[in-house]
């Protein structure tokens, strides 16, 4: 791996762990080099200014994250179990991050298009992106449950999968705002009982 990759990565990893834990406006340029150990001069040989480091960090961070969602939602595995095996995900993400640092982080794609979606176009279309992809997941592991009866018939998967979505970021919000992971145990119970099935075991 190349010196020049190296930094550009640490540069992303910095800037997405620093908003995450603060805020994209709390955080400054002279915060992420400081913290990752990098110069400014290399700071803007890789982008332009803060925004484009903050895009291009919430991209790579689902790039990386994205073989978690694969081995989640394989086919392979019944479609309810894949809608349980998301929300075990991020109540152990939760609840790792909570015992490492005692506070409860939430979902870094809402926090950020929380924050910039008025400000920040650019921002605003790659969240807008990141949550779609997440949705796309869902909503085959719906349309799969449905086509084997497993889930009230009447649902409509895309619109259902957005649900259940925005259900499962108003709670990491919850447990965010009241530094409780333990509310997101009750994330699967509440999305089977929203699509008509019992919780798997």
């Amino acid at each position: 791996m190349s010196k020049q990759h190296t930094t550009r990565q640490k540069l992303l990893d910095t800037a997405l762990e620093l908003i995450w834990a603060s805020s994209y406006g709390n955080v400054t340029i002279d915060d992420i080099c400081k913290a990752g150990k990098i110069s400014k001069s290399s700071f803007y040989h890789f982008f332009k200014g803060k925004s484009e480091l903050a895009v291009a960090a919430y991209q790579a961070h689902w790039e990386k994250i994205v073989p978690e969602y694969d081995r989640m939602f394989s086919a392979l595995i019944p479609p309810l179990k894949r809608l349980a095996n998301f929300c075990t995900y991020l109540e152990e993400r939760t609840r790792l991050l909570s015992d490492k640092t005692g506070k409860v982080f939430g979902c870094p794609y809402m926090l950020a298009g929380a924050e910039l979606s008025l400000i920040d176009e650019d921002m605003r279309r790659q969240i807008q992106l990141l949550f779609s992809h997440i949705v796309h997941y869902m909503e085959q592991a719906l349309r799969d449950a449905k086509y084997e009866g497993l889930i009230d018939q009447a649902i409509n998967p895309q619109m259902m999968a957005e649900d259940l979505y925005a259900f499962a970021l108003g709670l990491q919000l919850q447990a965010k705002v009241r530094n409780e992971p333990d509310l997101l145990k009750r994330l699967e119970p509440t999305m089977m009982a929203m699509i008509g099935a019992k919780p798997t075991s």
